[in-house]
């Protein structure tokens, strides 16, 4: 896969930055519900305004003290599950990754809930056991469900691409797996 090396993260300072036309839009739709410089409520996310991303979308909640946070599932987008050939909704990250990328995305996500800034990242996640990857630019916005600390996130994903076995079965497309008869 070229460019599978795109394991870095960073911060959004400008919606200019950002090249793809839906990550752009929740980000301004973000940046325009801000409360000065604290996040927005989670309840001025309104998603049927992003429907048409929805499939490529995730809501994930933050439970536990800052120092020891459990960040889970609350909601995953279609698109999502059937690329990672499995749906993340109700799973917390230490039920869905293991190694690196287990460390990586509690530390991403401890970072967002204390600096309350969005991120951008390019990233590389393995699917089929080592026998594929899936390309991706993904925007997380941090979101306050009280008001007062960021508790809530909402993801949206970009493939860039894939390069996993695809299997049909029926209407659905299952990538990266063996499926037991």
């Amino acid at each position: 896969m070229a460019n599978n090396d795109k394991h870095y993260a960073g911060t959004v300072a400008d919606a200019a930055d950002l090249s793809h036309p839906e990550h752009r839009a929740l980000f301004d739709h973000w940046k325009a519900n801000r409360r000065g410089e604290d996040v927005p409520l989670r309840s001025s996310f309104d998603p049927l305004q992003f429907h048409r991303s929805m499939p490529r979308m995730a809501i994930i909640e933050r439970s536990g003290p800052p120092d020891a946070s459990v960040f889970r599932y609350r909601l995953a987008g279609t698109e999502i599950a059937r690329r990672a050939g499995r749906d993340p909704t109700g799973k917390s990250f230490e039920e869905l990754y293991e190694g690196n990328y287990l460390e990586t995305a509690n530390r991403t996500y401890r970072e967002i809930s204390e600096s309350g800034q969005a991120h951008f990242s390019q990233r590389v996640f393995t699917i089929g056991g080592e026998s594929g990857n899936l390309r991706y630019d993904r925007l997380i916005l941090p979101y306050s469900s009280n008001g007062s600390s960021v508790d809530q996130f909402v993801l949206l994903i970009v493939v860039v691409e894939q390069d996993a076995p695809v299997k049909q079965v029926g209407s659905f497309s299952i990538f990266g797996r063996k499926r037991n008869k």
